[in-house]
């Protein structure tokens, strides 16, 4: 005997059984069904319209749902559909970069610890999920985002409301900017902080951004002029700082944090790249379980070989437990670990980020440049949202 279609208010009523990990209500409540229609055969066609199009359970969200809604008598097809829409902070709207979600620094006590590389890494990643991306490079002294985004030459110029303004290039997704657009390679730019400031309100006011759910602002490492600049110019929806495992670097970083947040500059988080040395590799004619010793300068491990002689171990090149006593004292997460892997290196010099070049499962450093930037992208939605109408 077959059953009469579900009614809507007991789709939805199922649909209240999925709970979003990060806000702690049902996407019912939280007003995430944006259609829910069922046809006279039981056919169920819903759209669920998440915070981020980066969100990292949304599949399993997605699978929820569906077994949900497929349990109900008289469902005889079930259609999702995942959409998202990025809301920014609450506040007034900015002078500058009006159209723009969420701007966000990444920054770092010093130099040398991959911060560039991180960042344009990140901008990749959020844009592969969908998400609208900008990337401003502010380091004016060394502006490394061309070479790694695989970029050169001078902007284009458009007529915006009667005024002349830059046209980001764009790669990959992302729309980028950068002092290194607008001056020859081998010319250094010498300026004092009231340039640097300057520089910093043009590339906000006179690019043509468009609507952008994420701008990731690609600081230089310290606490200079760029960094007060930056947080002076437009309201920031946050921070996220890069360090490296060893004892010096976190030390510089408990600096860039008190900086940011005598400007009231929240922090989203923090990665720590460079996060140990992987070797893996097979010993012929090796048995499971036999073991192997690894050694890599003055450190040495024991490895058990798994099945067919392979084997993996990780070397702490720079040590371990930085970014986590970083955020244990000053209160937040760690957004990642980015193992050590030439393949960042490489990518970077030849205008191929590492998440752009490689897929899901070929290297731990994309997969782990990946996973951190599904953390930001959930932090920024946690931080922005507020409750939204439900669906009548």
């Amino acid at each position: 005997m077959s059953h009469p279609a579900p009614t809507r208010d007991a789709v939805l009523q199922a649909l209240r059984g999925v709970i979003d990990p990060d806000l702690g209500k049902d996407i019912v409540e939280l007003g995430f069904i944006t259609r829910c229609e069922i046809s006279d055969a039981g056919g169920v066609d819903v759209v669920i319209n998440l915070t981020t199009p980066a969100c990292p359970v949304k599949d399993q969200m997605r699978d929820q749902a569906r077994g949900l809604i497929e349990a109900l008598d008289g469902v005889t097809s079930v259609e999702i559909e995942m959409t998202a829409e990025v809301k920014g902070p609450s506040g007034p709207p900015r002078d500058a970069a009006k159209d723009v979600r969420h701007i966000v620094a990444v920054s770092s006590g010093k130099g040398g610890v991959g911060k560039s590389t991180v960042t344009v890494n990140l901008a990749c990643a959020l844009a592969q999920t969908g998400a609208r991306v900008g990337l401003l490079d502010c380091d004016v002294h060394g502006p490394d985002v061309p070479m790694m985004m695989g970029l050169g030459g001078q902007p284009d110029q458009a007529e915006v409301d009667g005024k002349t303004k830059l046209v980001p290039k764009e790669r990959r997704g992302v729309k980028t900017m950068s002092i290194g657009y607008l001056v020859p390679d081998d010319q250094p730019v010498i300026w004092r902080g009231p340039m640097v400031h300057s520089f910093i309100q043009q590339m906000l006011t006179d690019v043509v951004w468009g609507e952008l759910d994420y701008l990731l602002v690609d600081m230089p490492p310290g606490t200079g002029d760029a960094q007060l600049s930056l947080a002076q110019v437009v309201p920031l929806s946050g921070a996220v700082l890069v360090t490296t495992p060893q004892a010096v670097a976190a030390f510089d970083v408990t600096k860039a944090i008190s900086m940011f947040r005598q400007v009231d500059v929240p922090i989203l988080g923090i990665v720590e790249n460079m996060s140990g040395l992987v070797m893996e590799g097979t010993v012929e004619g090796g048995e499971a379980g036999a073991t192997v010793e690894l050694q890599l300068g003055a450190e040495k491990a024991q490895v058990q070989l798994e099945a067919g002689g392979k084997f993996r171990s990780t070397f702490e090149v720079f040590g371990s437990g930085g970014a986590e006593r970083l955020g244990q004292t000053h209160g937040f997460p760690v957004l990642g670990h980015v193992p050590i892997d030439p393949g960042v290196r490489s990518g970077g010099d030849d205008g191929e980020p590492i998440v752009s070049a490689t897929g899901d499962g070929d290297s731990a450093a994309a997969d782990a440049l990946r996973a951190v930037a599904g953390r930001l992208a959930q932090r920024l939605a946690v931080k922005a949202f507020s409750s939204l109408p439900i669906l009548d």
